[in-house]
């Protein structure tokens, strides 16, 4: 392995009706493509940010293609972003960056959000709609499906940005195959690939939607002390919205019916919602509960579907959470104690847990983990250290 991870050859061209965005990763090639007609600018930015985390698992320093200066801005920040994530992750050494730098203001216009047809990226687009002028979607935040599937879901949501009178720019890439591949958690690198866009994409401000409040704050990727610190001095980055629950997010959504009718949440097709797996349930039920209705969603006529919505870590108990306010507030005494016994199963089985972390000294912990081979130990760059108490 070679003493430092070379950034090299970044490059734009345009090939087979794409404007590629180019370059190497030691001896890999990771591009980002968008059709021809919207512009992909030179920068390194982006790649640093898919990099970073395989430099800081190996101790590596990063050396970046001196044909291309980053932003001094950026430069500045590295070392106290790679503060963050090692606070998270103890295995992750700060590292050094060699690259050449800049402080040029580029007069760019263009004001991004990311865009999924979520109820994240929905409500930042109603939030932000007179400022918003274009919608990124990336096809690497996408559960599956093949080529024409999203290609159909461009399309579709081509036609809603339109008639939103927003330009909606989708991106492909190969920069997740790379980090699927050195076992990066994805729940932690696409933050660096969403907030590290902004040059390359040409935005004078870039909006990344939340996915939890300010007071649910646990390590994750996309987060509001990582995201604004790939500000540059052309782009600002804002991490956006952490200060709505995911009930309210929706109760605001509802209130823009053509936004609404647009949502798209499944975990299992491309540009329809299933209404059967749980992000289809739990959003089905936060319409049903304040009262709305939803074109794209089935509506919650059978309660038995809320067994689907098991809690596996922290993440998921943030929603539920939201999920029982909302019953509270609409007094709907079925759904909030079904709500209530998952919340009380999910509390006590962290129990054993505990007893194990403090009475025996993790002996279970261990076991566990011998025999089942949980998939996340076989991550080289998880969130957290292995030694966080979780089995």
């Amino acid at each position: 392995m070679n003493e430092k991870l070379i950034i090299s050859n970044i490059h734009v061209k345009a090939e087979n009706g794409f404007n590629v965005l180019g370059g190497f990763l030691d001896d890999d090639y990771i591009y980002f493509r968008t059709p021809e007609k919207f512009q992909l600018h030179l920068s390194a930015e982006w790649f640093i940010g898919i990099a970073l985390l395989e430099a800081m698992i190996t101790n590596r320093s990063l050396e970046v293609d001196n044909r291309i200066p980053v932003s001094q801005d950026i430069c500045n920040r590295l070392h106290e972003i790679q503060s963050i994530f090692s606070c998270w992750n103890p295995k992750l050494s700060i590292i050094d960056v060699f690259c050449k730098t800049t402080a040029t203001k580029k007069p760019f216009t263009a004001v991004g959000s990311f865009f999924s047809a979520g109820i994240d990226s929905s409500h930042t687009l109603v939030r932000h709609m007179n400022d918003i002028t274009h919608l990124v979607m990336f096809g690497v935040f996408d559960m599956g499906g093949d080529q024409k599937s999203w290609d159909e879901r461009i399309f579709n949501q081509t036609n809603f940005a339109k008639s939103m009178g927003k330009t909606l720019i989708p991106i492909e890439t190969n920069a997740r195959d790379w980090t699927d591949a050195k076992k990066i958690a994805w729940a932690f690198v696409h933050g660096l690939l969403l907030s590290s866009a902004g040059t390359a994409l040409g935005m004078k401000r870039l909006y990344v939607p939340s996915s939890h409040t300010y007071n649910e704050l646990f390590p994750r990727g996309s987060h509001p002390l990582s995201d604004p610190m790939w500000s540059t001095e052309s782009t600002s980055v804002i991490h956006d919205g952490a200060g709505c629950r995911r009930g309210e997010k929706t109760r605001d959504i509802l209130k823009h019916p053509e936004v609404a009718n647009n949502l798209q949440v499944c975990w299992n097709n491309f540009h329809n919602n299933c209404g059967e797996c749980s992000k289809c349930i739990r959003s089905m039920m936060a319409v049903h509960l304040l009262g709305g209705k939803v074109n794209s969603l089935p509506p919650l006529d059978n309660l038995n579907l809320l067994k689907i919505l098991k809690i596996q870590d922290e993440s998921g108990m943030t929603f539920l959470e939201d999920a029982m306010i909302l019953a509270k507030q609409a007094n709907n005494v079925k759904i909030c104690r079904i709500l209530r016994s998952y919340h009380r199963r999910y509390r006590l089985s962290k129990l054993p847990d505990l007893i194990d972390r403090n009475l025996l000294g993790g002996i279970f912990r261990r076991a566990y983990r011998a025999i089942r081979k949980p998939k996340w130990l076989n991550l080289r760059v998880a969130l957290r250290s292995p030694d966080h108490g979780e089995f």
